[in-house]
């Protein structure tokens, strides 16, 4: 059995290994890449100040630049907002089936029970053990 075992581990250790060198990886590959992408942002704000102030002045070139930005920050906040409040509707959807469900369960073992009470609280500690273990837990969960 201690070969087996040390065989196993050491696979498990390996593919963790490997797991972990490309996320290392990955991770350094995005980084470089979101820093060139900043660096270029930046160079575009420049090139496009550089062309509104040739048409007009460059506090009015810069009070654009600082609109737009404004603009288009308002619209991702609300592009947030929209995905958040669908992301609560969805939870509140899953929580009112899983509620049902609960209920189905709770009103089965209710009519089991007064017709065969020992075979009933067995199947309701089943159905609630089977329930609680299938449930998958959301990003609410704090456990």
């Amino acid at each position: 059995m201690g070969p087996l075992a040390a065989m196993l581990s050491a696979l498990v250790l390996t593919d963790i290994g490997v797991m972990v060198s490309r996320y290392k990886r990955n991770g350094a590959m995005w980084l470089l890449a979101s820093l060139l992408f900043l660096t270029a942002y930046i160079f575009a704000l420049v090139a496009v100040a550089i062309y509104l102030s040739a048409m007009y002045t460059p506090l009015t070139a810069t009070v654009i630049l600082a609109v737009i930005s404004l603009v288009l920050g308002l619209v991702i906040i609300g592009i947030m907002s929209a995905l958040n409040a669908r992301d609560r509707r969805i939870a509140a959807d899953k929580r009112r089936r899983s509620q049902a469900q609960t209920s189905l369960v709770i009103a089965t073992a209710l009519t089991l029970f007064r017709k065969q009470p020992l075979l009933a609280a067995g199947l309701a500690v089943g159905l609630g053990a089977a329930l609680g273990l299938m449930r998958k837990p959301s990003s609410g969960d704090h456990t």
